[in-house]
């Protein structure tokens, strides 16, 4: 079909790296977003080819930070919130994320020039999180909505008064197995007892630590083989959830990760917790 002269497409995608990725087409669980834009130019309009090529370009990238916007703004960050509900609320955050759009990098490019036109093709992507080797030491929106995640107040975090006989010292970090239940990813999950004391959740984790507090695996053995939660990780399940954020522990597995905790040098406030999901 030929292309009408400044007409831009648009089209949006969701990349499955070759890491460990799940839940499409969930943002926050694949840890990063990809976009494509086209852009358009009538090379009769420009000064010469050069300049032709430079505006389809950018063009293309233009078009491509609106879908990834678009995108971003369905991460769920509460279970009653998003990305755009939380950049109404927070100007910090509508301006980081602007930021991040800014930023996004380019995963491949392509120009053409067809009957006095030239066509711009480019793909962006724009980290969620830490997870994925391309955004290991860029910022993410992860650490865009960190301040405006809700934090437990400290009379309710679990701290139980005995600590679980006969649990081994030495573990290196904590995977939840979510396999049996149902559970879609976002930034305000947290670990709780049944009374509902929490035992990990944002407020937990050391933000400064320049990583996630949050990863997430699709099978137990791919989560095990990780080195997020190290050699040695403490396996616990889980099978109830409420309110889609809070992951009910067993009174068992609450004193294990507590304890387990205690005697690991503090896992859980490096982030060292993966949740496996279906």
């Amino acid at each position: 079909m030929k292309l009408r002269n400044s007409l831009v497409y648009s089209l949006l995608s969701i990349v499955l790296l070759p890491c460990p990725l799940f839940a499409e087409p969930n943002a926050l669980a694949q840890g990063l977003v990809q976009a494509d834009g086209l852009g358009t130019v009538d090379t009769a309009k420009t000064r010469n080819l050069i300049q032709a090529k430079l505006l389809a370009k950018r063009a293309a990238i233009v078009d491509a930070q609106r879908n990834l916007l678009e995108m971003v703004e369905g991460v769920r960050v509460t279970s009653g919130t998003t990305v755009k509900d939380a950049q109404v609320e927070s100007d910090i955050v509508a301006n980081r994320v602007k930021g991040l759009l800014k930023g996004a990098f380019i995963l491949s490019e392509k120009t053409s020039k067809e009957e006095g036109t030239y066509l711009a093709e480019v793909t962006l992507g724009m980290c969620i999180t830490a997870a994925v080797q391309k955004c290991a030491a860029r910022p993410n929106l992860a650490q865009v909505v960190y301040d405006v995640l809700p934090k437990t107040a400290e009379k309710d975090i679990y701290r139980p008064n005995d600590k679980l006989e006969g649990v081994e010292s030495g573990f290196s970090g904590l995977i939840v197995d979510l396999s049996s239940i149902e559970i879609e990813p976002q930034f305000s999950m947290r670990l709780v007892t049944q009374e509902g004391k929490e035992v990990y959740g944002p407020g937990h984790f050391d933000s400064r630590s320049g990583s996630d507090w949050l990863h997430w695996e699709k099978t137990l053995t791919a989560a095990k083989q990780s080195a997020i939660a190290g050699d040695r990780p403490l396996v616990v399940t889980a099978s109830e959830t409420k309110n889609d954020s809070d992951i009910i522990l067993s009174d068992e597995d609450a004193l294990k990760t507590y304890s387990a905790n205690q005697k690991g040098g503090d896992f859980l406030h490096k982030g060292k917790v993966i949740f496996v999901v279906n």
